[in-house]
């Protein structure tokens, strides 16, 4: 075939101005027709990527958002609609050519967005990407054999307008001796953003400290971070930083971090997981790097694109990047790839190498090209094989689409489990290892697609494709390790030094006698369990498990009598699908609603409804994570709650919320529903006052004792205020 210009035709896009992430507008797509024309019966089709936020183009209501109109200068009729197509190109607009034909010179004119009958436009991906492509593909014949047009359309999204600010710190810094903090701005969608001018004022909380500046500028140049140096602690202990923009009305606190006079290990952040344009994902290789040290500010990352999309070219690709990037004590990247075996042949596994590595191993190559097959590995068990117990190999089971077997787990290869990422908080799997007394630690991680490893925000809801793929924000590793150093994060991640925490880096660190996070072992002091903590927000309570058993939890925070919390979480199942939704009314019989403040809610689309004296309505989606309400009623004995969801219903007296909670199973996985006495509400100025935890838990002498190697496994949940948890490392003792 004569897949040229000249043949096949032309496309254009108009116009070719950068689009802010999440605005609404107009573009035109036009195709202008070659010699093969396109006959009766024939198609056109507009794909994007699966992973995106577009509005979801509709051909049928002229007012509404995503109004899309097609037109020809053919003599013939044209049918459009939104279409599934292939991976990783998966959404698209099918455009049927019937009762005539399209000749060479012929239009076919696409308005995304015709605003010409009311509609607002159609509303770009939320986030950004340096060349958004629209790829068009031709069939004139009517085969259903398509072939890319020669031209690819390519637009910049780039990110909107200011909504806050962050700050980010080193986890552990060595008292006087200076180290660097970060401030960033970001757009309601989590990119950070160039669009924002203001002074910030620096502020250390709970330690004194020296060297760092009052206030520093923004001068719109640049979305990086901005990095100031020379910041010195004096004192041992935890600390935050307070930034403030008074003109603008922010104020925030980084994350935690804990001075000391001779750090025996330094805690580190990481995300090592996520996708880019070469897989599933967005974004160029370049920019992914580059946006996890620079705007994420992590310390350590990876990419984890599906094996069976990846071709020997990519795979030296990964490989150049991983050496350039890579800068031992600074940044530091990881070499893998993402084993995408079905769950039944072992299901998504993270694949890392310590070094270099010129092969690697994927359970197919379904959708790649020019891949060298004799290094197929399927099921994972042949992928143990060729690893010939090398001890330079990672596998960490995770959970995506498809959820990690631990029917298949092999010590020799994993030491930890991935429990939280961009498609949820599954804490049941962390249950699930323990159930099976499986010596794992617990990590976290992204799973981004969007370019945004280390800093990903849930998407916008808008789009067929994107709306309910990933529901929270991601999440992070954290490491105790000796040196920022690929061997000695190495070793750490391999002796379970580790720990998982969603979005907010909360410090977390045990000990059992001389035992540590991860370790496994016989204990001097089998009695008491050390626990310190610390968050951005203030921490409410804490749970400890032996094994799978909740064997202890305590409250922070003292109950507000006056306001009552209900929240829902879980999710359906452990496969594809795995989110829950939860749309409904919360209804007050016999009594008032006074006011309400939404929790834990990650999604920008997603809250409060309608609100009156006597109910809320709301739209929710959990995929393990929390939603819910702080509720301030004015009832008496009489005084009902009535729950009314999508996923289930219930009811309680509001007198025995007060008294003793209330908590429902409502089905699936673990979908659960909770009403119980909020905790008290900490003004955000005093939030270092409440964001620290020390505390030394006498174990329970009824602890689960179990048969095997290990008698416990003692692990700790730590939640704050906003929802946002870590999960500790299990200590194992003989």
């Amino acid at each position: 075939m004569r897949l040229n210009k000249e043949y096949m035709g032309t496309v254009e896009l108009s116009p070719e101005k950068p689009v802010i992430a999440g605005e609404f507008s107009t573009w035109t797509i036009t195709f202008t027709a070659g010699e093969y024309g396109i006959d009766d019966g024939g198609s056109i089709v507009i794909a994007w990527k699966s992973v995106s936020d577009w509005d979801t183009p509709q051909f049928d209501e002229g007012t509404e958002p995503g109004f899309t109109t097609v037109t020809t200068t053919g003599d013939c009729f044209l049918k459009a609609r939104y279409n599934k197509f292939v991976r990783s190109f998966g959404n698209s607009i099918l455009i049927d050519v019937y009762r005539g034909f399209i000749k060479k010179g012929d239009k076919i004119t696409v308005t995304l967005g015709d605003t010409s009958q009311g509609s607002l436009g159609m509303r770009a991906q939320s986030f950004c990407e340096r060349e958004h492509e629209f790829r068009v593909f031709l069939d004139p014949c009517g085969t259903n054999r398509y072939e890319e047009m020669p031209q690819r359309l390519k637009v910049e999204i780039v990110p909107s307008y200011h909504h806050e600010i962050q700050a980010i710190v080193p986890a552990t810094v060595k008292i006087g001796e200076p180290f660097e903090v970060a401030v960033r701005a970001l757009d309601e969608f989590g990119n950070p953003t160039d669009k924002y001018i203001g002074d910030v004022e620096l502020t250390v909380r709970g330690a004194k400290a020296h060297g760092l500046p009052a206030s520093v500028h923004f001068d719109g140049s640049s979305s990086n971070a901005l990095k100031i140096p020379g910041c010195i602690i004096d004192e041992a202990g935890f600390w935050n930083l307070q930034i403030k923009d008074s003109e603008h009305g922010y104020l925030a606190y980084s994350n935690a971090s804990k001075a000391e006079a001779e750090p025996e290990k330094y805690l580190y952040w990481g995300d090592m997981h996520g996708q880019t344009r070469q897989t599933v994902g967005t974004g160029m290789l370049e920019d992914y790097y580059s946006f996890s040290r620079d705007k994420a500010c992590i310390q350590f990352t990876g990419w984890q694109g599906n094996d069976f999309e990846v071709s020997d070219e990519t795979w030296a690709d990964i490989r150049k990047f991983t050496k350039k990037f890579n800068e031992e004590g600074k940044f530091l990247v990881y070499l893998g790839y993402e084993w995408s075996g079905t769950t039944p042949q072992g299901g998504d596994h993270n694949v890392y190498f310590l070094h270099d590595n010129a092969d690697f191993y994927p359970s197919s190559n379904w959708t790649a090209t020019s891949v060298d097959n004799k290094n197929n590995a399927n099921p994972i068990t042949e992928l143990h094989s060729k690893l010939e117990s090398r001890n330079d190999v990672l596998l960490i089971p995770h959970i995506g689409g498809r959820y990690a077997n631990l029917d298949y787990f092999n010590y020799a290869y994993s030491s930890v489990i991935e429990i939280h990422s961009h498609h949820g908080t599954f804490e049941w799997f962390a249950l699930d290892a323990m159930k099976r007394h499986m010596p794992v630690g617990f990590i976290a991680a992204s799973d981004d697609h969007t370019c945004r490893v280390g800093l990903s925000y849930p998407l916008s809801g808008h789009g067929k494709s994107a709306s309910g793929a990933f529901d929270v924000a991601s999440g992070f590793t954290g490491v105790y390790a000796e040196s920022l150093t690929k061997e000695a994060v190495w070793k750490a991640l391999k002796a379970r030094h580790c720990y998982a925490s969603t979005f907010d880096r909360v410090y977390v660190n045990t000990a059992l006698g001389n035992l540590h996070m991860g370790d496994a072992g016989k204990a001097n002091d089998e009695e008491l369990l050390h626990l310190e903590a610390a968050g951005t927000y203030p921490i409410e309570k804490y749970e400890v498990y032996d094994w799978d058993k909740k064997i202890f939890e305590k409250d922070c925070l003292t109950r507000d009598k006056k306001k009552i919390r209900i929240r829902w979480s879980g999710v359906v199942y452990r496969g594809r699908g795995k989110s829950q939704k939860w749309d409904g009314v919360i209804y007050i019989a016999n009594g008032k609603l006074i006011s309400a403040e939404k929790y834990a809610f990650d999604r920008i689309d997603q809250g409060i409804v309608i609100k009156s004296d006597k109910y809320l309505k709301f739209t929710s989606s959990t995929s393990g994570d929390y939603d819910g309400f702080v509720l301030e009623i004015d009832g008496d004995d009489n005084t009902e709650i009535r729950f009314s969801s999508v996923a289930g219903s219930a009811s309680v007296k509001y007198a025995d919320v007060l008294k003793q909670g209330f908590v429902k199973a409502m089905g699936g996985l673990n979908l659960k529903l909770e009403i119980e006495p909020a905790f008290e509400q900490i003004i955000k100025e005093n939030y270092c006052e409440y964001n620290k935890l020390k505390a030394d838990i006498v174990l329970p002498q009824s602890a689960v004792v179990t048969e095997g190697e290990y008698k416990h496994a003692y692990w700790v949940k730590v939640l704050q205020t906003n929802g946002n948890a870590a999960w500790s490392s299990p200590i194992f003792v003989k």
